[in-house]
């Protein structure tokens, strides 16, 4: 997918004194106060660049709320889980090798590894059980009361009445976690796009560190978001697999079970390939165009894997699949005043909209410590999403609204080639490689005011600049040199509405 909407263009200002760090291969842009953090390579180097880009945001993750809060800054405690941890989970190893990857950012970027509670460096086994957070406790009372997560898929004749929809699906998800700071204050959108052949790019909606899939979206318009299950049992001679790297394999893949379409069954393959420690069910969803557009997953160590359709429902009304923590087919179903507070909404009208996703979830399952609520149309890409930054429910903040193909833009510099329709383009920047002064040839389809802004790579502004176009060619000259060092930058050129252009370049 090549879009030309919004241009970056990230630099390396060389001066007498080289770089010695790898150069990340990422960068992070901000929308309202939503933090998108793109990243790109192979697995190895996309981890690279979350720890370069968020290592201190990692670090707070980790430090503050995985040893802090999940274990009370209890080294001992800690360690009897690492053991366990090592003994009974096996990793892929392009997760192992992106878990080395974020280390080395981490580094690269002025972040120490030491832990002082655990006194040794975090190595790579620490970053899997974070990954695995949900995968860790026995008792999973940990979760229960705080990880009440919710979602309801609607199609067909529920949604054909709606003129944005005409039949096609929607999901509105809420994820209830513990509202911890450390979380709150740390929101992102991960957009990762792989090197690798057999992968496809990707969205994930989640915190620094962890790069499993706990709510995903792909370019195919699969949309997977994870709820915990009520019932946790398992064999403990079995070696399990972190449902989170699951669940990625199956949206991160091309054709996870080589049915030569991409659809939500690839995610119910990638879960049942894997052996589960944790009761965990999956609302999966594309749009109606791909086979199976719409399922549950639900999965237990003791019974397995099961996938849940419209056909399975027995009390909920039209074209709708909802879930909650509870299981409605894996085990004989128990009560749940989510569940029944969403039943008895459709009840009185099966009829759907965005609007009405959202607050028919709202009324019967939104709780105090909701931290993200995700609304998804897999047709046209658009999403919805409120991240919690304080006290007040997500659900209960007005979202930013996305589109996948926003989100997924990405235009190699080895392919100059614009849309007709482009409204900006960048088209040379002299001298290469960059120093003091750089003049930059860029195309402009009116006649407009544009600004020209300068990122470090973390998203921080540096500098920004108002100037006139002309409709055609034009060129800029910009001085550098005044407002940095040597490192990588990003400049941004857009217009004061919503058009801008989009590249990547790298100069040494």
């Amino acid at each position: 997918m090549k879009k030309y909407i919004c241009f970056v263009i990230a630099i390396l200002v060389i001066s007498s004194s080289l770089l010695y760090a790898q150069e990340p291969q990422g960068y992070i842009e901000l929308k309202e106060d939503k933090k998108i953090v793109r990243v790109w390579g192979t697995h190895y180097e996309r981890g690279y660049a979350q720890g370069y880009l968020l290592c201190d945001e990692i670090t707070d993750v980790f430090c503050t709320y995985f040893i802090g809060y999940i274990f009370n800054n209890n080294a001992y405690l800690y360690g009897l889980t690492r053991a366990n941890f090592e003994q009974s989970f096996v990793v892929d190893n392009k997760y192992i090798t992106e878990g080395d990857g974020l280390l080395d950012g981490m580094v690269a970027g002025g972040q120490t590894l030491y832990n002082y509670v655990l006194e040794r460096d975090v190595d790579v086994t620490d970053i899997m059980m974070c990954n695995s957070i949900i995968d860790l406790a026995d008792d999973k009372s940990l979760f229960s009361n705080n990880s009440l997560c919710s979602s309801i898929a609607s199609w067909g004749t529920s949604t054909i009445n709606v003129p944005e929809l005409l039949g096609e699906s929607i999901i509105t998800r809420f994820l209830d976690w513990i509202p911890h700071k450390s979380l709150t204050d740390n929101h992102i959108i991960l957009v990762s796009f792989p090197s690798e052949p057999d992968e496809q790019n990707w969205i994930s909606f989640t915190f620094p560190g962890l790069f499993g899939c706990l709510s995903a979206i792909n370019e195919n318009s699969v949309g997977s978001f994870y709820n915990v299950g009520n019932n946790n049992s398992y064999d403990p001679q079995d070696t399990f697999e972190p449902i989170f790297l699951s669940i990625r394999n199956g949206i991160e893949a091309l054709d996870y079970d080589g049915s030569g379409q991409c659809n939500p069954m690839d995610v119910a393959y990638a879960v049942n390939d894997d052996v589960q420690r944790t009761g965990s069910i999956m609302n999966v969803i594309s749009s109606t165009e791909k086979d199976s557009f719409a399922l549950v997953i639900e999965c237990n160590n003791y019974k397995g894997v099961t996938v849940r359709t419209q056909a399975d429902n027995t009390v909920i009304p039209g074209d709708n699949l909802a879930a909650t923590n509870h299981f409605r087919k894996l085990y004989t179903p128990v009560y749940c005043y989510r569940y029944e507070g969403i039943v008895d909404s459709l009840d009185i009208s099966t009829f759907i909209d965005p609007d009405r996703s959202w607050s028919l979830l709202s009324g019967a399952a939104g709780i105090s410590s909701n931290i993200q609520a995700i609304q998804y149309i897999p047709l046209t890409g658009t999403i919805l999403w409120s991240a919690r930054t304080g006290s007040v429910p997500a659900y209960l903040l007005a979202p930013t609204s996305f589109t996948t193909d926003e989100l997924f833009e990405y235009v190699s510099v080895d392919d100059p080639t614009p849309d007709q329709d482009v409204e900006l383009l960048i088209k040379e920047i002299f001298p290469y490689p960059a120093q003091n002064e750089i003049n930059i040839a860029y195309f402009s389809k009116k006649a407009q005011n544009v600004l020209w802004t300068l990122y470090d790579v973390r998203g921080r502004k540096i500098y920004q600049q108002e100037i006139r176009t002309i409709a055609g060619e034009n060129d800029f000259t910009f001085d550098i040199s005044e407002h940095t060092s040597s490192g990588l930058y990003i400049i941004k050129i857009s217009d004061n509405v919503v058009s801008a252009a989009e590249t990547i370049l790298i100069l040494r």
